[in-house]
C-alpha cells in the first residue's frame, strides 16, 4: 500500500512522456547531430560557412533570430552572420550597455535567459527589438573565444534544455570550424600579400634590369646590351661570311643644334632620330644608342650585304631629312653612316670598330665635299 502511495505521488510530480514526444526529442537530438558534422566538415569559404551554419541553427532551435558575432583584441563584437529578428539589430545593439552576448564574450560560458524584461543581466534597449527569450554561447577555437553564437524568440521561455544544448554544441563546432576556416582566410591573405610583395620585386629586378641595358633618353638598347648581342651573332656565324652586318650611325651637326637651340632641343632630337630608325628596319634588326650622337645597328638575314645595306642607308637617309618641327624650330635630321658586312671571323669589337671607321670615312667625305 505504501509503494503504491509513493508511486502515485511521484506520478504527480512528473508529467508523463508520451512516446511520440520521446520520438520527436530523439530526432531533434539526430539532427543536432547530423548538423555538427556537417559543420565541422565544411569545405567553403568563410562567407558561405557563416551561411549554412546560421540556416542551420535556426532550423534545428525554437529561434525567431540568431546572429554569429565576432570580437576583436578590443572585445568589441562585429556582426559576422545575422538572421530573423536579429539582422535588426545594429552593432550598438551587442555592445553598448549590458548585453547576454557581452556576458557571454566575459565569462566564455553559455548563458540563457528565458524572459529578458525581467533579466538584470541584460539593459532595457533589446527590449526595443522584441528580443524576449536569449541564449548566447562562446565560440571557442581551442583555448581562444572567437566570438558569440546568439539565438533569440520572440517569446518568452521559448527554448527546451534540448534547444539550449543544441546551441552550445552547435557554437562548439562553428568556433573550431570558423577558426580553421579564418586561419585559412588569413594563410590567403598573407600568400597574396608575398605574391603582391614577389611581383614588385620582380618589378623593380626589372626596372634596374632596363636601367642596366636600355638607353633611358630614347628607350633603346645601350651600348653593353647591343654588344653582348653581338657577341652572340658573331659566334653563331663563325665560318659564315655576309650574315649580318653592322651600320655606325654619328648625326651631323649635333653640336650646332646644342648651342644654337638648347639641350632639351637635342635631346627631342635624340629621341625623333630613335623613332625614325625603329621605323625604316625590321623587327628583327637591333638598333641601340651608343652615348651621345652616335647610333648602331645590327642587320640580320641579308641576301646580298653590299646592295641591300645600301637600300636600308638611303630609306634611313630620307627618314631623317624629313622635315619636322622640333621646340618650335624646323629642322632636318642628318646623319654619317658606314657600315660592314660580317666577314666569317671578326668578333663583336672587332667588326664594330670597322663599322665606326667607315663612319668616319663617310663623315670625312661629306666635309670634304
Amino acid at each position: 500500500m505504501g509503494a503504491l502511495q509513493g508511486q502515485q505521488k511521484i506520478d504527480r510530480v512528473l508529467p508523463p512522456i508520451s512516446a511520440s514526444h520521446g520520438k520527436s526529442e530523439f530526432l531533434r537530438l539526430r539532427s543536432v547531430a547530423d548538423a555538427l558534422v556537417r559543420i565541422a566538415e565544411h569545405a567553403g569559404d568563410t562567407g558561405s560557412f557563416l551561411d549554412e551554419a546560421t540556416d542551420t541553427v535556426m532550423e534545428l532551435t525554437r529561434a525567431t533570430g540568431m546572429a554569429v558575432l565576432i570580437a576583436d583584441r578590443e572585445m568589441s563584437l562585429a556582426v559576422a552572420s545575422a538572421r530573423g529578428q536579429m539582422a535588426a539589430v545594429d552593432e550598438d545593439g551587442f555592445n553598448l550597455g549590458h548585453t547576454l552576448a557581452r556576458a557571454c564574450l566575459q565569462s566564455h560560458a553559455a548563458l540563457h535567459s528565458d524572459a529578458v524584461a525581467t533579466d538584470a543581466r541584460i539593459a532595457a534597449n533589446r527590449r526595443d527589438h522584441k528580443l524576449h527569450s536569449l541564449i548566447a554561447t562562446p565560440l571557442r577555437f581551442g583555448d581562444d573565444v572567437l566570438g558569440v553564437l546568439e539565438v533569440c524568440s520572440s517569446v518568452t521561455h521559448a527554448f527546451d534544455a534540448i534547444d539550449t544544448q543544441a546551441v552550445a554544441l552547435l557554437g562548439n563546432a562553428m568556433g573550431g570550424a570558423l577558426g580553421r576556416q579564418m586561419a585559412l582566410d588569413e594563410n590567403a591573405r598573407l600568400l597574396m600579400r608575398l605574391e603582391a610583395a614577389l611581383l614588385d620585386t620582380q618589378a623593380k629586378a626589372r626596372k634596374y634590369e632596363d636601367a642596366a641595358l636600355y638607353d633611358a633618353l630614347t628607350g633603346l638598347p645601350n651600348r653593353a646590351h647591343f654588344v653582348a648581342r653581338l657577341e652572340e651573332v658573331c659566334q653563331a656565324y663563325q665560318g659564315k661570311s655576309n650574315g649580318f652586318a653592322v651600320m655606325f650611325l654619328d648625326l651631323d651637326g649635333f653640336k650646332a643644334i646644342n648651342d644654337d637651340h638648347g639641350h632639351a632641343t637635342g635631346d627631342t632630337v635624340l629621341r625623333e632620330t630613335a623613332v625614325a630608325l625603329r621605323q625604316c628596319l625590321r623587327e628583327a634588326d637591333l638598333v641601340a644608342r651608343l652615348g651621345g650622337d652616335e647610333f648602331v645597328v645590327l642587320l640580320s638575314w641579308l641576301r646580298d650585304a653590299e646592295r641591300d645595306m645600301q637600300a636600308i642607308a638611303a630609306n634611313i637617309r630620307g627618314a631623317l631629312a624629313r622635315p619636322r618641327t622640333i621646340d618650335g624650330t624646323d629642322l632636318s635630321i642628318k646623319a654619317s653612316m658606314g657600315w660592314v658586312a660580317h666577314d666569317g671571323q671578326a668578333d663583336a669589337a672587332a667588326i664594330l670598330a670597322a663599322a665606326d671607321s667607315a663612319m668616319y670615312r663617310h663623315k670625312k667625305a661629306q666635309r670634304s665635299t
